[in-house]
């Protein structure tokens, strides 16, 4: 199939995406709501690897592969747009964590979904992860607790207000999963022994783990919509994040016609 990448979003993304360019001082964040992508997984689908396609079959729940479906085939038309390359014909590589990364690219992204918004980063020369959380106020957040935060952070989170807990707990959390994503060492690693308190938006620290890895790195906090936290995580000072919401199918999908 023959395609113009510029036919991948419409004309007022595209405007958006013309102001783009590679400055090392921010980073961009597009953030859509997956219900609204209801109808189009046909389309999407088109774009996914293989393997992608594999991943989606294992899936039980038909919920489940459609988000799927729509977050990893929206990350491709937004890295297309980058790349210059179609959507399908976009090729990761992995960490032995399984963190992706475009080969052979100064390109960096990453993305994360809860509930029903998706949220990506895109940067470039750096190393950068992301994390946003749902306030899920059905979710036992005193359980959680040792499980998530270290002795500290769970001292704090004691003396805030009963209204504030969950506000805080998930500002914490976030910081810790986008901090251990942008390292690529795999959401498995005990974020309970990740210390966020010094993590104040735009301060720096020094990550260090029991494999000796050391990194320097900082936290921004991210505002998205209601109900939710999110945070960044990225080797090098910035100074600017812009926001690029993608409020239809249409925005990104454009006129993307496709031909089985």
């Amino acid at each position: 199939m023959d395609m113009n990448l510029d036919d991948i979003f419409d004309d007022s993304m595209r405007e958006e995406l013309s102001k783009i360019d590679k400055n090392l001082n921010k980073v961009f964040i597009y953030f859509i709501d997956m219900n609204k992508y209801r109808g189009e997984q046909t389309q999407l689908w088109y774009y996914l690897s293989v393997k992608e396609k594999q991943q989606v079959k294992k899936y039980s729940n038909r919920f489940l592969a459609d988000r799927y479906i729509v977050s990893h085939g929206i990350l491709r038309c937004i890295l297309s747009y980058y790349i210059k390359q179609p959507p399908q014909s976009i090729k990761f590589i992995h960490n032995e964590y399984g963190k992706p990364f475009l080969k052979k690219s100064d390109v960096q992204f990453n993305m994360s979904h809860s509930h029903n918004i998706v949220c990506y980063v895109i940067a470039f020369n750096c190393i950068v992860g992301i994390d946003i959380e749902f306030y899920d106020n059905t979710l036992d957040i005193i359980e959680l607790l040792e499980l998530v935060l270290t002795s500290r952070e769970i001292k704090l989170f004691n003396t805030v207000a009963t209204s504030d807990k969950h506000k805080v707990f998930y500002n914490l959390w976030t910081k810790k999963e986008s901090l251990v994503k942008a390292i690529g060492l795999g959401l498995s690693y005990p974020i309970n022994t990740v210390e966020t308190l010094p993590l104040i938006s735009g301060n720096k620290i020094v990550f260090t783990s029991d494999n000796d890895y050391k990194q320097e790195l900082y936290s921004y906090t991210l505002s998205i919509v209601p109900n939710y936290s999110g945070a960044i995580t990225i080797n090098r000072k910035i100074n600017k994040i812009d926001y690029l919401k993608m409020s239809t199918p249409k925005s990104i999908l454009g006129k993307v016609v496709l031909n089985f």
